[in-house]
């Protein structure tokens, strides 16, 4: 028995959860903005933006900001993040998303390796 059996015939556009924000220009944003939070205001939710900006630019809540915009990044790199209306973001590219996910782990590798090799130059003498 096929669906229409039992719902009728689909039609085109009522079961699209699909709005108008690009995933690639959403991803975008949050890699390079996102503990501003532009990404957010891109895709509706204005008051979040205001909220992320106002933590990264007093400084009161940068480091919150910016593991904030690193959850929202892995949201959409794994296609969990929707739009303010609750549509899904166009274009989704799983592959980029594992390629986004890489990256951000080769990043957060050396950023780890930046900090110990500061701090070693910091603390034993020269």
């Amino acid at each position: 028995m096929s669906n229409e059996q039992y719902f009728g015939p689909e039609q085109p556009g009522l079961n699209d959860n699909k709005g108008d924000k690009s995933w690639m220009t959403t991803i975008l944003l949050a890699l390079f903005l996102g503990p501003l939070g532009i990404h957010r205001f891109y895709t509706g939710y204005v008051w979040i933006g205001v909220v992320q900006l106002v933590l990264t630019l007093t400084g009161i809540g940068s480091l919150i900001s910016v593991i904030w915009a690193l959850v929202d990044l892995i949201s959409i790199a794994i296609n969990k993040f929707q739009d303010a209306k609750g549509n899904d973001l166009v274009g989704e590219n799983p592959g980029c998303g594992m390629i986004v996910l890489i990256l951000l782990g080769v990043s957060a590798l050396l950023a780890v390796v930046g900090t110990i090799s500061s701090l070693w130059s910091v603390f034993l003498p020269h």
